[in-house]
């Protein structure tokens, strides 16, 4: 993986801050894509976030491989793809249920309690865990991706885009 910025930083209009998905130019989507991945910035986001996932208290990898164990278990889903479209829907919807359902009891974990509600770390990562499950109807805990976890990988993507990126501010593309 190469430290050094790029011989030529792809020129981003500053006003690609207010572009979504949708209005992004494909080819400036493109040419960023290309010079992240040449660059092994890709990889450095994907290695961040998955010690992100497993650093933070929550446990997350174990939570969703637990809940999707427990669906085969019960019979609810029978097929690998109806799994995933499974787990992922779960995730989406915990996730729009709002952050503090991920984030649970951070200060404590934050202040080196290594308490979460009331139960030690090891009672979430067996799924014994109550916080986040109000909402959802069930008694599992939350599958939204930590804040915390998001923000970090947020943080890690901006900082590679900054050194692929020069952003012009004259306005033009």
């Amino acid at each position: 993986m190469s430290n050094q910025n790029p011989p030529t930083p792809v020129k981003v209009p500053s006003s690609a801050a207010n572009y979504t998905a949708a209005t992004l130019d494909q080819d400036l989507r493109s040419e960023l894509n290309s010079l992240l991945i040449s660059e092994g910035h890709v990889t450095k986001i994907q290695e961040h976030l998955l010690h992100s996932l497993h650093s933070n208290h929550s446990n997350w990898p174990t939570t969703v491989q637990n809940h999707a164990l427990a669906l085969l278990r019960s019979g609810e889903i029978t097929t690998f793809p109806a799994l995933l479209r499974r787990v992922i829907e779960d995730v989406r919807q915990d996730t729009a249920l709002g952050p503090s359902a991920a984030n649970g009891a951070s200060s404590s974990e934050e202040s080196g309690g290594g308490v979460v509600n009331g139960s030690k770390k090891t009672d979430a990562a067996n799924g014994n865990a109550s916080n986040g499950a109000a909402g959802h109807g069930s008694n599992r805990p939350s599958l939204a991706v930590p804040q915390s976890v998001v923000e970090e990988a947020l943080k890690v993507t901006r900082e590679s885009l900054d050194t692929v990126c020069e952003i012009d501010d004259s306005g033009t593309t």
